[in-house]
């Protein structure tokens, strides 16, 4: 390389490392994007549109392993509607480095994730959180603050609630909440408070999606109640819906936990809205994604 090049390649360098968000990197790696960020190294998947795309779907992935084949279908769904579809890899998961910690370190790492997206030309973005990802998501929105909306997905607001169920019903699932929260509620009670999204729920501008099965047996409905009030608490108007199974209005009574739903029908896409499926177990159905991209589509226009 000629030596006057030199000054021009370290300008450039310069210049990059200048527009960078303060302590992050990032690099194109494959078919993904490979980023930093204190220390940690960090992958999200990407499905890019046919053509140019303002707009991206960041589509967080539940549990305590890598994307699923789901995930990894929504990411080219998104991607065939025109969006950027990003499936991230959290922290100790897949293809990234660091340490599960559940709803804290990767709701930061998502939130740095967020502010790189106007260096790939993105000018608006959305969420969609599923399972624990939906706390990931939802306090990820709330610390970087420029989202267009948050789809929540059958996700915890409660999680010594859920180890008590999983007492229940999955006893042997106890041993990985041991590993993530560094001991079960009654070991480490404030481990498990500072979990919860209910905080940053109070304080995301953008319009909240919540979706919620009525038989959820780790996610109580009365966790989404309680996500509602955080919400009208502080000064946004939440609609409430109920759906059966296949998207259609639900006719029969609300029982048990499931009254704590006020149903008052679908309002304008940039208010809150909570919709419990009264007879879903934990699980995703098509009825749901349905609504999913109908929000997000709406949020994400120009």
């Amino acid at each position: 390389m000629r030596l006057w090049v030199w000054p021009f390649l370290v300008l450039g360098l310069l210049g990059f490392w200048a527009l960078r968000p303060p302590g992050v990197s990032f690099r194109l790696e494959g078919q993904g994007l490979r980023y930093l960020r204190e220390g940690v190294s960090l992958y999200t998947g990407l499905c890019r549109p046919s053509g140019k795309a303002e707009a991206a779907v960041l589509l967080v992935p539940g549990g305590f392993g890598p994307p699923t084949e789901a995930m990894e279908e929504r990411c080219r769904r998104y991607a065939e509607k025109g969006f950027l579809a990003i499936v991230p890899h959290l922290r100790g998961r897949g293809q990234s480095g660091g340490r599960v910690t559940g709803c804290l370190e990767e709701a930061a790492d998502l939130a740095h994730l967020a502010r790189l997206l106007p260096q790939l030309g993105v000018k608006r973005h959305a969420y969609a959180g599923y399972s624990l990802g939906a706390c990931v998501a939802l306090r990820a929105a709330a610390r970087e603050g420029a989202s267009r909306g948050v789809a929540f997905v059958i996700g915890p607001v409660d999680f010594a609630e859920q180890v008590a169920l999983l007492r229940q019903s999955r006893p042997e699932a106890l041993r990985r909440w041991r590993e993530v929260f560094g001991g079960l509620p009654e070991d480490c009670p404030a481990c498990y408070a500072q979990q919860s999204p209910l905080p940053e729920a109070a304080r995301l501008r953008a319009p909240l999606l919540i979706l919620q099965g009525g038989n959820d047996p780790l996610i109580p409905p009365t966790q989404a109640c309680s996500l509602r009030d955080v919400r009208e608490a502080s000064g946004r108007r939440v609609f409430q819906v109920a759906l059966t199974r296949e998207g259609m209005p639900w006719t029969g009574p609300l029982t048990k936990g499931r009254a704590c739903l006020r149903p008052t029908g679908f309002g304008p896409l940039g208010e809150d809205h909570l919709v419990l499926f009264p007879d879903l177990h934990h699980a995703v159905v098509p009825a749901m994604e349905a609504l999913v991209e109908r929000f997000l589509v709406g949020w994400l226009k120009p």
